[in-house]
C-alpha cells in the first residue's frame, strides 16, 4: 500500500515551505515549515509539497484532480490559497463569491478521495514593503491590503465551518502573535519569514491535534521498530508497517 502522505497544497507560500534564505541579500537561515513537518512526521507520514507560485483557487481547481491521481495514499492535505485571489484586480484576482465556490469544490475533491482537508486562510500583507519588492504591482494598481486579506480569510473560515473541516486562521494568529511587530513575520511584505512560518507550523499542529488527532504525529505508530528492538526481536521486520 505504501506510506501515508500529508499533502501541502497551496501557492508560493507553500512552494517556499522548505526555503531558509528567500532573499538574495539575506544570508541568514530561517525556520522552514516543510523541514519541520518532515522532522515531526519522520517514519510516520511522507510530506508531499505541491506549491504553485502566483496561483489562485481557479487554477488550483484545475490541477488538483491530476495531483490526486498521481499521488496515492494521501491521508491529509492543506488547502492554502487566497493571497493571490485577494489582489484587487488583474489576472490573479478572484471575486469573493467565486473564491468561496472554489474552496468548497477543492474540499469536495479531497473528501471524494477520503482525504482529510485543512483549509488555511491568507495571513496579512505589508502593502508598502511588497510594493518595494514588486513595483510592477504598484504600477498596475494590483493592491493587496489587510482589509482584502481579512475578507478572504473570513470567507475561507465560513466555508470550512459549513463543510465541517478545520481552519487555520493565520490572519488572526499573525495579528495576535505578531503584535506591533507583525511586519517581521513577512520577508518581503507577502511571503513569510521564518517567524511567520513558525507561527503557521504551530497553528497547523494545533488544528491537527484538535480535529484529526489520529493524524497527529504523537498518535501515529512509527514505521518499523527502533533498532534495539530489532536486535532482540528480528521477526519484527517481517511485519507490514504501512
Amino acid at each position: 500500500m505504501g506510506s501515508g502522505k500529508f499533502l501541502l497544497f497551496g501557492d508560493s507560500i507553500t512552494e517556499y515551505a522548505f526555503k531558509t534564505d528567500m532573499l538574495e541579500d539575506d544570508h541568514k537561515h530561517y525556520f522552514a515549515l516543510g523541514a519541520a513537518l518532515c522532522d515531526i512526521y519522520t517514519r510516520k507520514l511522507d510530506i508531499v509539497q505541491r506549491g504553485y507560485g502566483g496561483y489562485n483557487t481557479r487554477w488550483a481547481l484545475n490541477i488538483l484532480p491530476r495531483i490526486l491521481e498521481s499521488e496515492p495514499n494521501i491521508r491529509m492535505s492543506t488547502i492554502f490559497f487566497g493571497s493571490n485571489d485577494a489582489v484587487s484586480r488583474g489576472p490573479q484576482h478572484i471575486s469573493l463569491p467565486e473564491y468561496e465556490s472554489n474552496i468548497r469544490k477543492l474540499i469536495a475533491l479531497m473528501k471524494a478521495k477520503d482525504i482529510k482537508p485543512i483549509v488555511v486562510g491568507p495571513a496579512l500583507p505589508d502593502e508598502v514593503n511588497w510594493g518595494k519588492h514588486s513595483p510592477a504591482s504598484v504600477e498596475n494598481n494590483y493592491i493587496r491590503n489587510t482589509e482584502g486579506f481579512k475578507a478572504y480569510s473570513d470567507t475561507a473560515a465560513m466555508v470550512a465551518l459549513e463543510e465541517n473541516v478545520p481552519f487555520v486562521n493565520l490572519n488572526e494568529a499573525f495579528v495576535k502573535q505578531g503584535g506591533a511587530n507583525w511586519r517581521g513575520l513577512l520577508r518581503d511584505g507577502l511571503h513569510f519569514s521564518g517567524e511567520g512560518y513558525e507561527i503557521f507550523f504551530n497553528e497547523l499542529m494545533k488544528v491537527i491535534e484538535n480535529s484529526y488527532p489520529y493524524y497527529h504525529p504523537s498518535n501515529i505508530p512509527m514505521q518499523y521498530p527502533p533498532w534495539r528492538e530489532v536486535v532482540t526481536n528480528p521477526e519484527l521486520l517481517e511485519r507490514n508497517y504501512f
